[in-house]
């Protein structure tokens, strides 16, 4: 009868089973060291737990074979049926385990990269409010100094006026030998410098140039409706554009009029239900470039529409942000128009016109700005 040596096969079986203890050992040492270094990183977290029940399975599943040899080889196999039970239900145990922390750490990967797209988001949406505020801070700055400038200017121009005045009846009424005359000529130099000066204090108007430029409307409008795309998307509206062919140049802030935009369309989205439809289009006409925001949501009652645009009279308190008395002020820095029409049960229509020249703008005050 020929028989086969099994000592090969015991001293792999042993060997695998001593290198499966030190490999496994070896991750979890380096996934130990790797956690250390980044605490709050999910990545060496989840290695952490994967190879901690990995040694864990490693030495379970080595020490039983390891032990079933030990007690075959000294007759003892009967302890081996009693104490297999054990060895396999611990395996099972540390199967379960490795798979729960992959499980669970897969669902943290994902929440992980929905934290990091909205950590992005939240990050653009901060840059566009430090641009946003530094130009509502240059549009203000401007005002203020045409203000003073008008407001000194103002208060200069009648005493410079009346002292120019006197002083020129009396140089009519004094002869031209009279020592007097002399001083009466120096205080009407004066007078004329006043003039001057208040002609210049005049001049001074706000320079929109440093802020505004060319644009083209239609980008705009779709950047407006890409950031509240979630929103639209939670409530399950329709949101439809409907944009001009043609480019829409006009002249102004391009974080200024997205602000606006976004702004009026998420009122409209607050309104709306999953059954309402949003239309937002634009187009140009004798006014200038127009953007219509329609709805056919529940509409607003007549005493709020005669007060929507006032800042002290505005009935809705719940909802936060820029608020359509500050949309307003911003078409109105663009020397635009908007206005708003709604009926209760049918919908509400948002119109912006702003205008399409590039050369002077007249203001709402009768104010010329040259931009």
């Amino acid at each position: 009868m020929i028989t086969i040596s099994m000592l090969p096969i015991w001293l792999l079986d042993f060997g695998g089973a001593f290198a499966l203890i030190i490999l496994s050992g070896l991750c979890l040492n380096h996934a130990l060291a790797l956690a250390r270094t980044d605490r709050e990183n999910p990545l060496a977290i989840f290695l952490l737990w994967f190879c901690g029940a990995l040694f864990a399975f490693a030495m379970s599943r080595s020490s039983g074979h390891i032990l079933k040899h030990l007690l075959t080889f000294s007759g003892r196999e009967d302890l081996w049926r009693i104490v297999a039970p054990y060895s396999g239900s611990i395996n099972s145990m540390a199967f379960i385990v490795i798979a729960s922390v992959t499980l669970f750490f897969n669902r943290i990967e994902t929440i992980m990269e929905r934290m990091l797209r909205d950590r992005e988001k939240i990050e653009k949406n901060s840059q566009e409010l430090f641009r946003l505020n530094k130009d509502i801070e240059a549009v203000i700055a401007e005002r203020t100094r045409a203000g003073m400038a008008l407001r000194i200017a103002h208060e200069v121009r009648n005493p410079a006026a009346i002292i120019g005045g006197m002083v020129r009846r009396l140089l009519n009424a004094y002869p031209p030998e009279e020592e007097g005359r002399v001083k009466l000529i120096h205080i009407l130099d004066q007078a004329r410098k006043l003039e001057n000066l208040v002609s210049k204090f005049e001049s001074v108007r706000p320079e929109a140039k440093k802020i505004f430029a060319p644009l083209d409307l239609n980008p705009i409008v779709l950047e407006a409706v890409e950031s509240l795309q979630e929103e639209v998307r939670a409530k399950a509206v329709n949101l439809q554009v409907a944009l001009s062919q043609a480019p829409l140049f006009f002249h102004g802030n391009s974080s200024l009029i997205k602000i606006a935009l976004a702004h009026l369309l998420r009122n409209a989205v607050n309104a709306c239900t999953k059954q309402n439809r949003i239309i937002i289009a634009t187009e140009r006409t004798s006014a200038g470039c127009q953007v219509t925001i329609t709805d056919d949501g529940p509409g607003i009652s007549a005493e709020i529409l005669e007060v929507i645009f006032d800042p002290y009279l505005h009935i809705n308190r719940r909802t936060t942000g820029l608020g359509l008395p500050y949309v307003k002020q911003i078409i109105n820095e663009h020397m635009g128009t908007v206005t708003v029409t709604s009926e209760l049960g049918k919908g509400t229509t948002v119109l912006i016109v702003l205008p399409t020249h590039l050369g002077e703008l007249t203001g709402v005050a009768g104010d010329t700005y040259a931009i």
